[in-house]
């Protein structure tokens, strides 16, 4: 087991480096007058407190600011930076900055999909519930008053961020497609029907990608080739051979026995110019339609792309650990400036969660359920030893070595793994010079510089 104490902090330092995070506050305005309020400080005390309990808020933020800086500062300055708009942009550059080596960058997965997808990444929303005063600037859905909608990419390898977005609650998530200059060509994109458009289709073909997605019911398809499919619908493509139109021989609530797999045209809203792609229908409970689109070839049969496509619950699982381990389910304050800069730092802290996670444990067949150690755990383990988190960050580097190994001690015995339980301190750490050695029964040895600021 590959159990590097050493490369934690090195992970998190090269993560949200204090150097950079400052060059980003002078970047964004964040730093004018108030100069005694640095950006690193304020980046990883905003981060630190998300994993706090109770509810955080600027309290617990401004004390481990405190903490960190080595300077005292009164609640009315440090508020007052939270509420302005430069510290949105500034957590917003910071979580850019720390999700960036995962998009393209290389991982330690060896799992059997990335044979054939450089990354399998999911894109998916949910609502934040906002004080009711901020209706005005954040106006909910339903009988929420005021929401934010937060859509997030991870990497179904690991569950790792990769990018996020924040937009108003009743903003329809046709409206926010996936960021598709930032995923690796030959990366495979999955999403909900709830942001599927044709137009959508067309540009992640352009941009050299796949995708794997659920066709609108009432979504018009017209056939022109098939490979598996009733008989009438293979002699009237025969005798129709410019297409037919899928509505004719399928309504949209008839129920199947078989899997139907075809080749469609469709055309996207106010454009002449078809969209070819392929559709595959599986029968689903009392015979329900499954309807798929996707450019994936022949090779992926209908039963492979079926359960290819529950990878995207993973980021369902995320959003859960977001809102029951990093204090996304209300956010307590009446500032829109403040709501949104507390929910980068629960997206910073996501990362910062990660970052452990794969430094303890490199996810080798981390997609789906395939880890060791469980991600969501690893949050949760965080909030019960924050303070060890905060010290192995501000000790010198000899006295950070003794906190990093309470500090996986108490991730591994809190992690419901066996594995992790039964291999765990079975590494030997020695401090040489400027770096940390580590050499383990199974891991053989490793170095790794420490950053330090």
């Amino acid at each position: 087991m590959h159990e590097s104490y050493n490369n934690v902090v090195a992970a998190l330092k090269a993560r949200l480096p204090g150097d950079q995070l400052d060059a980003l506050g002078a970047s964004c305005r964040f730093i004018l007058r108030l100069r005694c309020i640095c950006a690193s400080a304020f980046v990883w005390g905003l981060v630190l407190s998300r994993f706090g309990q109770g509810k955080p808020g600027f309290t617990q933020a401004r004390h481990w600011f405190q903490r960190l800086a080595g300077r005292r500062i009164w609640p009315r300055p440090f508020q007052i930076r939270c509420k302005s708009p430069a510290a949105v942009r500034l957590m917003h550059a910071a979580f850019d900055h720390a999700v960036e080596p995962w998009r393209n960058g290389t991982r330690a997965t060896t799992h059997p999909l990335q044979r054939y997808f450089r990354d399998i990444v999911v894109w998916d929303s949910t609502p934040v519930a906002l004080a009711d005063p901020l209706r005005p600037f954040f106006k909910g859905l339903r009988n929420v008053a005021s929401q934010v909608k937060i859509y997030l990419a991870i990497s179904a390898f690991g569950a790792l961020p990769l990018a996020a977005r924040l937009t108003s609650g009743h903003v329809n998530d046709l409206r926010q497609p996936p960021p598709l200059e930032l995923f690796r060509k030959g990366s495979l994109l999955l999403f909900d029907l709830g942001f599927v458009t044709y137009r959508l289709l067309r540009e992640i073909q352009s941009a050299q990608l796949f995708y794997l997605c659920r066709m609108r019911r009432h979504g018009h398809a017209t056939i022109v080739g098939v490979r598996t499919g009733p008989r009438d619908v293979v002699a009237a493509l025969k005798r129709h051979p410019a297409g037919i139109q899928l509505r004719d021989f399928l309504p949209r609530d008839e129920s199947i026995r078989s899997r139907w797999d075809l080749d469609v045209l469709v055309y996207p809203t106010r454009d002449k110019q078809p969209v070819r792609t392929r559709l595959v229908i599986v029968p689903g409970p009392n015979g329900e339609q499954r309807p798929y689109l996707t450019n994936l070839g022949a090779e992926w049969r209908p039963a492979a792309l079926r359960e290819l496509y529950r990878l995207r619950w993973q980021v369902e699982l995320v959003f859960k650990e977001l809102k029951q381990n990093l204090h996304l389910e209300t956010v307590p304050t009446k500032d829109p400036h403040a709501s949104q800069t507390l929910i980068w730092a629960s997206l910073i802290a996501l990362a910062v969660s990660r970052t452990v996670t794969t430094a303890l444990l490199p996810p080798r067949t981390g997609a789906g359920l395939a880890t060791r150690i469980r991600p969501a755990i690893v949050s949760r383990a965080l909030r019960s030893c924050v303070h060890l988190l905060a010290a192995a960050l501000t000790a010198p580097l000899r006295r950070a070595l003794a906190f990093l190994r309470v500090l996986v001690d108490v991730v591994l015995k809190k992690a419901p793994s066996s594995v992790a339980a039964t291999d765990a301190g079975r590494c030997d750490v020695t401090f040489e010079g400027t770096r940390l050695r580590v050499r383990g029964k199974r891991a053989g040895s490793a170095t790794v510089a420490l950053w330090y600021g």
